[in-house]
């Protein structure tokens, strides 16, 4: 998953690198991907807005929970 700030082509740091850490934490505990598009741009809105739900079908602990927010 690409940050939002390669995305746009704008300076980015050592931070883009954590979030896409954290997508592929995401992905792997879930099984889903934190962002979905219908076509590239529905994708690249979403992943700028940065909404993402954990599915409500997974049990998690309260350190899980807490370690994917």
């Amino acid at each position: 998953m690409m940050a939002p700030q390669i995305l746009l082509g704008d300076f980015y740091n050592h931070k883009a690198d954590v979030w896409s850490l954290g997508c592929i934490f995401y992905e792997l505990i879930t099984g889903f991907t934190p962002f979905t598009g219908t076509s590239k741009p529905d994708l690249a809105k979403n992943l700028q807005k940065g909404e993402y739900c954990i599915p409500k079908t997974i049990k998690f602990s309260l350190e899980g929970l807490s370690f994917l927010n």
